[in-house]
C-alpha cells in the first residue's frame, strides 16, 4: 500500500510548492511581419493589419507597421483595389456603392511592399452555406443553466465535400469572441474525413451559446437581438483558426509547446511562410429579436 501512498503524496506536495520562478528558454530570434487580413465579398469598409511579431513569453503589443503598399487583385486581371493606410498599421478600401471584391469562384492576390521586403497570397472566395432559420429553445432553470432562450442556427452545408465555415454571431452587438465561442466547421461537422455532407451543421456547432466570466452559458431574454453570420474560408484559413484555438486554449501543467499557426502568406525573397492569413469570404446572415 505504502509503495503507491507515497509517490502520490510526493507528487502533491511538488505540485503545491513550485512557487519559484522559471525562466523558460525562447526560441524568439527576431521580429517579422503578422498579417491580418480576412476580407469578404460584402459591400463594407475592408480593413487590412500589419504588425511585428513579438516575443510570445515578453508580452506587450505588437508594434504596427506603416508605410506599407498594399493592394489585392482579382485574378481575372480586371480589377485591382488598393488599401489605403487609415492608421498605424490599418490599411483600408472603400467600395463605391454597389461594388465587392468578387463573387465566389474569384481569386484573388495579395500584395505587400513594406521596407525593403515583398510578401504575397493566393486565395480564392469560396461559396458560403444556407441559413435557411434561426430557432429559441426555451429552457427552465436547472444546475447548468439558468432559464430562458437558448439560440440555434439552421446553416445547412451545401452539397460537394470540402467545404470550410467560420460561424461568427453577436448579441445585442457584441461580437462574441471569446475563444470558447469560436465556431469553424468543416462540410457541417468538425473535421474532414466525416463523409457527411449538405446537411445542417451539427449540434454543438449550431448553439449559440455566450459565456460569462465563469465560462457559463448565458441566456437570451426578451429584448435581446441576435445577428449571425456564415463566412466561407479556404481550408488553410480553417486549419489556421484550429490551430490557433488549440494554441490560445493551451494551459496547465500538460500544456503543448507554444507553435505558430502558420498561413498562406509567403516572403517572396525566401519563399517562407510568414504569420498571418489572406481570405476573402462570401457572408450569408440572419437576425432575431427575442420577444
Amino acid at each position: 500500500m505504502k509503495v503507491y501512498i507515497i509517490p502520490f503524496i510526493l507528487f502533491a506536495f511538488l505540485l503545491t510548492n513550485c512557487e519559484d520562478p522559471i525562466d523558460v528558454p525562447s526560441p524568439f530570434e527576431e521580429s517579422t511581419v503578422v498579417v491580418d487580413a480576412w476580407l469578404t465579398n460584402t459591400e463594407e469598409v475592408q480593413t487590412i493589419r500589419l504588425n511585428e511579431s513579438v516575443d510570445y513569453f515578453a508580452g506587450g503589443e505588437s508594434p504596427a507597421i506603416s508605410g506599407a503598399t498594399i493592394t489585392v487583385c482579382r485574378n481575372d486581371g480586371e480589377a485591382c483595389f488598393s488599401f489605403a493606410e487609415a492608421a498605424a498599421g490599418v490599411y483600408l478600401w472603400q467600395p463605391q456603392t454597389g461594388e465587392t471584391l468578387g463573387s465566389p469562384g474569384d481569386e484573388f492576390e495579395l500584395s505587400i511592399a513594406t521596407e525593403g521586403r515583398r510578401f504575397s497570397a493566393l486565395t480564392q472566395l469560396r461559396r458560403t452555406a444556407i441559413i435557411d432559420s434561426i430557432s429559441l429553445e426555451f429552457e427552465e432553470e436547472s444546475l447548468r443553466r439558468d432559464e430562458g432562450f437558448y439560440p440555434q442556427v439552421y446553416a445547412r452545408d451545401l452539397p460537394g465535400q470540402g467545404d470550410t465555415y467560420w460561424l461568427k454571431a453577436w448579441k445585442n452587438d457584441t461580437l462574441l469572441n471569446r475563444t470558447s465561442e469560436l465556431t469553424i466547421s468543416y462540410d457541417g461537422t468538425f473535421s474532414a474525413g466525416t463523409n457527411i455532407d449538405g446537411g445542417y451543421f451539427l449540434p454543438p456547432l449550431r448553439e449559440i451559446e455566450p459565456l460569462n466570466d465563469d465560462g457559463e452559458p448565458v441566456p437570451f431574454l426578451a429584448g435581446d437581438s441576435l445577428y449571425v453570420e456564415v463566412h466561407s474560408i479556404s481550408n488553410i484559413a480553417f486549419n489556421f483558426l484550429e490551430i490557433a484555438e488549440r494554441q490560445i486554449e493551451n494551459t496547465g501543467l500538460f500544456a503543448s509547446p507554444i507553435a505558430n499557426a502558420r498561413g498562406n502568406i509567403r516572403d517572396e525573397e525566401s519563399g517562407e511562410l510568414i504569420l498571418g492569413i489572406f481570405n476573402v469570404a462570401e457572408v450569408a446572415s440572419a437576425s432575431i429579436l427575442v420577444e
